[in-house]
């Protein structure tokens, strides 16, 4: 089970070079006085947090009284399990609450993370299905939607936030809403009937999710009508 672990770290460095990549010699930071740096001092907070939390929810959604033993909740490499929705949740609120404290320029900053992330996620799920053998039909949805993901947001997005043709934090908001999409659709091809995806707690938090993020894109959509110039 340590391959699991190994396939974390690789998707990690992986993940930093392209927040390198992303966030160098970025106007918007030089005009804000954060160094790249700062940037990467962000992700390791932001890394080891997601990675508390992807195991705590884990714990949660499948409890096992094995858990209760500090041990087998902390060393994961052997006594597997890792939440996805835990780890994502998780680096969402450190990175929010650490940007608000180093006065980061939170949208934009949530766009480099969104697209280094989208970068990293379809490798990592290739990684767990190599691994684990779990060659489901939702597993391989995901792994195709997160791959047509991932391409648009480095390869379509990407050069427009660069350019500021669009505002800032926009990226992250369309990953928000296509994320939910996505693991609502394949946890609706995974569980069984419809009773048992509706009763699914992580389907209840998904949906959320994806009414959270429409909400806020129609929001930002509907300043930005009014004042073209504002985020930008």
């Amino acid at each position: 089970m340590g391959f699991f672990f190994i396939v974390l770290i690789i998707c990690f460095v992986l993940f930093l070079f392209r927040l390198y990549h992303v966030a160098k010699d970025d106007a918007v930071l030089v005009k804000k006085n954060i160094s790249l740096q700062m940037v990467f001092d962000s992700a390791f907070f932001v890394g080891l947090v997601s990675l508390f939390t992807a195991r705590l929810f884990y714990v949660l959604l499948n409890f096992d009284p094995l858990f209760l033993n500090p041990l087998a909740f902390l060393i994961f490499p052997y006594f597997p399990g890792l939440s996805l929705l835990g780890g994502f949740v998780g680096g969402v609120l450190a990175l929010y609450f650490y940007g608000k404290r180093r006065r980061f320029p939170l949208g934009r900053v949530f766009d480099f993370y969104t697209e280094s992330f989208g970068f990293v996620l379809p490798i990592g799920l290739v990684g767990y299905f190599l691994l684990s053998g779990d060659f489901s039909l939702g597993g391989i949805v995901k792994l195709a939607l997160f791959t047509i993901i991932a391409l648009a947001l480095n390869f379509y997005f990407q050069p427009k936030a660069r350019s500021l043709e669009i505002k800032n934090g926009t990226i992250s908001i369309l990953f928000l809403i296509f994320f939910s999409l996505t693991m609502l659709l394949t946890c609706a091809i995974d569980k069984s009937g419809v009773s048992n995806f509706i009763s699914n707690k992580e389907s209840l938090i998904y949906s959320s999710f994806l009414i959270l993020g429409i909400i806020i894109f129609i929001k930002q959509e509907l300043i930005r009508r009014k004042n073209p110039k504002s985020g930008k």
